[in-house]
């Protein structure tokens, strides 16, 4: 008895210790640079601190609720694993009725089946999941099942479950929340491409790492022809369609290693990191090529774009010579010359 009374005691410090440790659980997940972060962290600490032998993520496609998609997970050897891009879809007549409706926070399976990364079964574990919720519905779902030790999930380790179900569900949503933020305020709302400030940004950090390892960029500054006269004959609807029409015609161009930005009204900035004064023409080439495509689609807009390329190799050696704005102003001379050369030719 008094054997039993020692384990009784042992299990509930341990209990205890591992309640108390949500908390620091909480601010390590918070630190978490996005939603992608804070899953990795989630089943790391997971498995290390609570104890569970496999824990995995999944979240509920918002476009069908009855399909999940995975984040990350622990494999069967207790290893990290990333399982992005897998997904599934649930069978709700595996749970009690009402349970993806929040009446239950918790569903304990006891000895099932237990699935590795492509639903195959790896063998046989009691198992648990708790729901994630951010706030007013379900958003995903943990996973967990102790297939390497055998060991039973008791009452204790569902209550954990819940309650850093609760904490994923929370600081998810939130990581959300701030990406969304941040997108607004780097985005230009009517292209999508960055606005100025996020462009000369990106600028910055690419010049400085091309003049840290001796390697090349340019920029592309542009700006559209005719877009005034737009504005004044057809309306200012018709002229941000145009704006529209011409960055497509510039994002279709660019690498995926590329930058494109709108600094204003009608100005551009492409940012071409490693990338010399040869490869820079081709990509003007290939922006007057798609300008070529959507003249013929379209009679309605000038659709033409005066363009100015500056790389770094042309900047002076003085310290104010080699700046990311000495690089612009560059490209924007030469923009305007070339916005001056195509007038006189009318």
């Amino acid at each position: 008895m008094e054997t039993k009374q020692r384990l009784y005691d042992a299990a509930r410090n341990a209990f205890a210790l591992k309640m108390a440790a949500l908390h620091d659980l909480s601010l390590e997940l918070s630190m978490a640079d996005d939603v992608d972060d804070l899953c990795r962290r989630a089943v790391g600490l997971g498995h290390r601190v609570l104890g569970y032998d496999r824990i995995g993520i999944w979240f509920v496609d918002p476009a069908d609720p009855a399909i999940l998609y995975g984040s990350f997970g622990t494999d069967e050897s207790g290893r990290i694993r990333d399982e992005r891009g897998v997904h599934f879809r649930r069978s709700d007549e595996a749970f009690p009725e009402g349970f993806y409706e929040g009446r239950e926070p918790v569903y304990y399976m006891g000895e099932s089946p237990c699935f590795n990364e492509k639903h195959e079964v790896v063998g046989s574990a009691e198992k648990a999941l708790a729901l994630i919720w951010d706030g007013r519905k379900v958003i995903g779902e943990i996973w967990v099942d102790n297939l390497i030790t055998k060991r039973g999930i008791d009452g204790g380790s569902l209550e954990l479950l819940v309650r850093y179900a609760r904490i994923v569900g929370s600081l998810s949503t939130l990581k959300r929340v701030q990406a969304e933020l941040q997108a607004l305020s780097s985005t230009d709302s009517l292209t999508g491409v960055v606005n100025r400030r996020t462009a000369l940004i990106v600028l910055e950090k690419q010049f400085n790492l091309a003049v840290r390892k001796a390697e090349s960029i340019a920029v592309i500054f542009c700006d559209l022809d005719g877009l005034k006269t737009v504005n004044d004959t057809k309306g200012h609807a018709a002229g941000d369609e145009y704006i529209k029409i011409v960055c497509q015609a510039i994002m279709k161009s660019v690498r995926d290693s590329d930058s494109v930005g709108r600094l204003g009204g009608d100005e551009f900035l492409v940012v071409l990191p490693d990338c010399d004064s040869k490869g820079a023409s081709m990509i003007d080439e290939r922006i007057e090529a798609a300008l070529a495509q959507a003249r013929q689609a379209s009679s309605d807009y000038p659709i033409s774009i005066s363009r100015g390329i500056a790389t770094l190799t042309e900047l002076g050696s003085g310290p104010g010579d080699r700046t990311p704005q000495a690089l612009v102003d560059l490209a924007d001379s030469r923009m305007y010359e070339e916005k001056r050369l195509r007038k006189a030719a009318r």
